[in-house]
């Protein structure tokens, strides 16, 4: 929690017109949280199986209507919705395809929701080998002109992202090397009704490989 004590002293209040601020820059005031469940299962001596939920929501109130960019929560990236690159996300069905060629893609939002589950295995003394599959999202609290679809609502359900893919991990004890190949099979940003992509794939065209197969690079495993 942020900005409770200065909040109180000074009856701020953003909605009503009397945000505050503090050296001439309005302070935050919000509340935040975020928990990761994790299960894991040993099928032998070679095989295991791997899972995790986060959910998380910060809330703006008092002298704040939106999060600080800072302590929002983004997807995407070699150790969360990995057929998606880092903080290219959401919030919600936004499309960060409408933003100018220009712009460094940084989307983030108040409410996360995400579930990872993975299959390892061993083939040969250092060398593992994964198949995965992520989902989630992220969206905001308060609507946002500039990013139409990215508020959180009833239909949340039908936004979140899905990919899947295969991996590759070298474990050398005091190392682990990990190469993630994923995928997307589910766009939020795509048409309702069109947003599995199982349809789409089509590996022999240079043009879907390019736009749609991820390649993480990352040391350690993704949890």
């Amino acid at each position: 929690m942020a900005g409770n004590i200065t909040g109180l002293l000074t009856g701020a209040n953003a909605k009503k017109d009397k945000q505050k601020e503090i050296f001439g820059v309005p302070f935050s005031q919000y509340a935040k949280i975020e928990n990761d469940f994790r299960f894991y299962h040993k099928f032998s001596e070679k095989t295991n199986f791997a899972s995790r939920i986060i959910a998380g929501v910060a809330y703006p109130y008092g002298n704040s209507e939106f999060i600080p960019f800072s302590r929002q929560f983004f997807v995407g990236g070699s150790n969360s919705i990995r057929a998606f690159r880092a903080r290219t996300l959401g919030p919600g069905s936004f499309d960060p395809r409408s933003l100018s060629q220009g712009f460094s893609f940084d989307q983030s939002g108040d409410i996360k929701l995400e579930v990872n589950a993975e299959y390892r295995a061993n083939l040969y003394k250092f060398l593992n080998v994964a198949a995965f599959v992520d989902a989630g999202n992220v969206w905001l609290i308060n609507s946002d002109p500039y990013r139409p679809g990215g508020k959180f609502s009833k239909d949340f359900l039908s936004e979140i992202a899905v990919g899947a893919g295969v991996g590759l991990r070298l474990d050398f004890s005091i190392l682990i090397l990990r190469l993630d190949l994923a995928m997307p099979i589910r766009v939020p940003y795509y048409e309702k009704g069109d947003r599995w992509t199982f349809n789409r794939i089509n590996f022999g065209d240079s043009s879907w490989r390019k736009d749609n197969l991820v390649l993480n690079i990352a040391i350690g495993y993704p949890f």
